[in-house]
């Protein structure tokens, strides 16, 4: 779309604009994203048509101004498949801002996955910028905080009255050229999970935000593996996944004297709410652990991702039977959401609200419907997804 007034075309992007999409992410952001997200930006000249840019035509040429990815996303809740897309690498040149560059580019995204049926569009980032759009931060991830020391404590101590000390013998990480040769592992323990995204290249996606797979083995044999990021100056463990029957605790241990020869001084260890096993290991030793709410989400299709992830909540927590039927406010229209005809909705709420309401921690403090019973029971319902596969 060419615009002679304001002297703009807004249009997709294409292979031969891809290393000025790069160059450009790269200048705004100040890092680099070949080695933050290879997935998108290493040797990846087709992703450039998942980019939707505003440029300008400049005494060099035309130059990119504005821009913003779409990047599809499918995904398998508990045998349920949903399409969502991530909305990333938002960015105006800091002399362009104020043209309204960022709405054509983060609106366009936004119409884009609608007209193209996807479930759910997700993005990072803060909230006051993005609810415009649509966007609700949202989400179940656990985040816990080990300080290096942890680990000399529980190899010559344990836990006092819990676990003896935890023995090194017999377990070791494998550096990233090593683990290679057990992708197919690390895949389909990935896959095994209630939650997956469909990764072309495995090894490639779980190497995101400047990352690299570790593979974990005990006595010689394959254990699990670890996502370890490094973006950002700090060390975060993406994806924790081990085989059954594998112990926790020295499968942890190992991941973290793995950081800690890395230069690590503590380890963030994220984990999705299924993992409840990984979760009490981890209550125990960590200095600090939290629960939170980190995606920011638009939900553009309720029926399909509240039953994925009511269906994941089932998985690994009894719940009541029982039925609820949503009321979504959409432009001053109230509708019971995918129901054939019309039904009273147990709970009436604009958009935003109603995320919160079922995909927020904290979203249903305070709010109540008609049966707040089942609500308790129910809600929030654990929306989550790896970081690997986030954009």
């Amino acid at each position: 779309m060419e615009n002679k007034d304001k002297l703009y075309t807004f249009r997709r992007g294409t292979p031969e604009d891809y290393e000025d999409i790069l160059d450009f992410g790269n200048y705004i952001f100040r890092t680099d994203f070949a080695a933050l997200l290879p997935k998108l930006y290493k040797g990846h000249p087709e992703r450039a048509a998942e980019h939707l840019l505003v440029t300008e035509q400049r005494p060099g040429g035309e130059r990119i101004r504005g821009m913003s990815g779409l990047f599809r996303i499918p995904m398998n809740v508990c045998g349920r498949k949903l399409m969502a897309s991530g909305v990333g690498t938002v960015a105006v040149h800091p002399y362009d801002r104020g043209k309204g560059y960022m709405k054509l580019t983060v609106g366009g995204c936004v119409d884009w996955a609608r007209e193209e049926g996807h479930d759910f569009v997700i993005l990072s980032g803060r909230k006051q910028r993005y609810q415009h759009y649509g966007f609700e931060k949202c989400g179940s991830i656990y985040s816990f905080e080990l300080d290096g020391t942890v680990s000399r404590q529980l190899r010559t101590y344990g836990v006092e009255g819990v676990t003896p000390p935890v023995p090194a013998d017999g377990w070791e990480v494998l550096s990233p050229e090593a683990g290679k040769e057990y992708e197919a592992r690390c895949r389909a323990l990935y896959e095994a999970q209630p939650v997956w995204a469909e990764r072309p290249d495995f090894w490639e996606v779980a190497s995101s935000w400047s990352g690299e797979v570790r593979v974990i083995r005990r006595d010689g044999a394959f254990a699990g593996y670890a996502a370890l990021s490094k973006a950002y100056g700090g060390f975060t463990v993406h994806e924790l996944l081990l085989e059954e029957g594998v112990e926790p605790l020295p499968a942890v241990l190992s991941a973290l004297d793995c950081a800690a020869l890395m230069g690590a001084r503590e380890l963030t260890v994220e984990v999705l709410p299924f993992q409840q096993g990984l979760i009490h290991t981890l209550t125990l030793i960590a200095e600090e652990g939290r629960l939170s709410s980190p995606y920011g989400i638009n939900v553009l299709r309720y029926a399909p991702v509240a039953e994925a992830f009511l269906q994941l909540k089932a998985s690994f927590r009894p719940l009541p039977e029982g039925s609820y039927v949503l009321g979504i406010e959409r432009g001053g229209q109230a509708k019971a959401e995918e129901l054939p005809e019309e039904a009273e909705a147990d709970i009436l709420l604009p958009h935003i609200q109603m995320m919160d309401f079922l995909f927020a921690q904290s979203g249903t403090a305070g709010v109540t419907g008609k049966q707040p019973v089942l609500e308790a029971a129910w809600f929030p319902l654990p929306f989550c997804m790896s970081e690997e596969d986030n954009s």
